[in-house]
């Protein structure tokens, strides 16, 4: 988990101000065929050795994407021959892509105008949300629900065409490194105010939106700044450990599958269930809405999946199967118009079933009739290296696949 790697160059960045740079560091998609790979793999995973997995180990089957430093690659490609294991080398040189990620980034103008063909960064989207507030007073106002462990406010948007409302929650940004999500929540903000889309419009007036595109401000900052693979949040934990995963930190089976209680981890999931301030005080915001809330989706890269609940077991829950049935039929919706295809089903059975995650826990705190992540493009192919030229493609298709949720929903009298 780059853990040998990050200790040093955080330090690196931190006292020198240096940005981490990643030259010949190699991505590989790796396809454990038998319980056997899937042991090994487990064993590179937790020896923390200098390998960062973006995708752990979970079921045979099931890829896994690691990230290899130049002077391990040989070892590790000899390592896989020796036991057969398949794997595709899918970059050779991650810091060529994060150099393309930001080369075709454009200023904002006067006009205030917001780009969806490029990624965006955390003043921008507040910038932006301020001047929607300004512009369209009638229906958008700023919300902020807490603040980070640096002091950055957590920030959102809420489009309310008038009073009364059922309402949808949607966040993206916990993961520092995801960059996919925060801009497709944005591009969602523009959709529902706009309302050129007759669905679109019919949603925004439909139901309250409170859109949340960052929830982990610190680690988004960080990824900018000094360490583009960061993805936990920013509060020091021990001497020499900083930060949490906040997809597991909330209040929903914590700590039961998937999480490390290694301060070091990249997936370290806390001292307990909502033990950031990030969890926490978002937690409380949509708790507030209470039997109001009609739906809740979280967003964030990558793998082609709609999770729903529960990550913690197999057997149906609450309304799952309604909920297996909308989501099927949406992500048919969502492949059409560019052929990307999404799996759906709970954690446990179509990826790493790790528990603590903000859907389990509003579904069980809540019970709204949607709720579910999104894992976003692609599958294992880029990984938080997607390319700027996918960006657009990827908010249109999220887009349709949201609306689908929608109709489908509507369609068997969910909503």
């Amino acid at each position: 988990m780059l853990l040998k790697f990050l200790s040093l160059t955080v330090l690196t960045a931190l006292v020198f101000g240096e940005k981490v740079r990643y030259d010949n560091y190699t991505l590989f998609k790796v396809h454990p065929e038998s319980e056997e790979h899937v042991l090994f793999l487990n064993d590179l995973y937790e020896l923390n050795n200098g390998l960062d997995f973006w995708v752990p180990p979970s079921e045979v089957g099931n890829y896994v994407s690691v990230v290899v430093p130049p002077e391990m690659k040989k070892d590790f490609e000899h390592s896989l021959r020796k036991r057969s294991i398949y794997s595709q080398l899918m970059m050779d040189n991650l810091q060529e892509a994060f150099d393309a990620q930001l080369m075709s980034r454009k200023k904002r103008s006067a006009s205030h105008e917001m780009f969806w063909t490029n990624y965006q960064p955390l003043d921008d989207i507040i910038d932006w949300f301020e001047y929607l507030a300004r512009r369209h007073s009638d229906i958008v106002s700023i919300i902020t629900v807490g603040q980070s462990y640096e002091g950055r406010n957590i920030t959102g948007i809420k489009i309310s065409r008038r009073p009364g409302r059922l309402s949808f929650v949607l966040d993206g940004g916990q993961i520092g490194a995801d960059w996919l999500s925060p801009t497709i929540l944005t591009y969602f903000v523009d959709q529902l105010i706009k309302g050129e889309n007759p669905e679109a419009l019919a949603a925004s007036r439909n139901f309250d939106w409170h859109i949340f595109p960052i929830l982990n401000p610190d680690g988004h900052e960080f990824t900018q700044a000094s360490v583009r693979l960061w993805t936990k949040n920013r509060r020091p934990i021990t001497s020499s450990a900083i930060g949490v995963d906040l997809t597991k930190n909330w209040n929903s089976q914590w700590g039961i599958i998937g999480g490390s209680f290694d301060p070091a981890a990249n997936n370290y999931i806390g001292q307990g269930p909502f033990s950031e301030e990030e969890t926490r005080s978002f937690s409380r915001y949509v708790e507030e809405i209470g039997s109001n809330l009609a739906g809740y989706l979280s967003f964030r890269s990558f793998g082609q999946r709609l999770l729903i609940p529960f990550a913690h077991s197999t057997t149906p829950m609450y309304n799952y199967n309604e909920m297996l049935l909308i989501g099927r039929r949406a992500m048919g919706s969502l492949s059409a118009a560019y052929g990307t295809q999404y799996q759906v089903g709970t954690s446990r059975l179509i990826s790493t079933g790790a528990t603590g995650s903000s859907d389990d826990y509003v579904k069980h705190r809540i019970n709204p009739p949607i709720a579910g992540t999104f894992l976003l493009r692609d599958q294992g192919a880029w990984g938080y290296t997607l390319p700027v030229n996918q960006v657009l493609p990827s908010c249109e298709e999220t887009f349709d696949g949201l609306l689908a949720i929608i109709r489908e929903a509507r369609f068997i009298n969910v909503l």
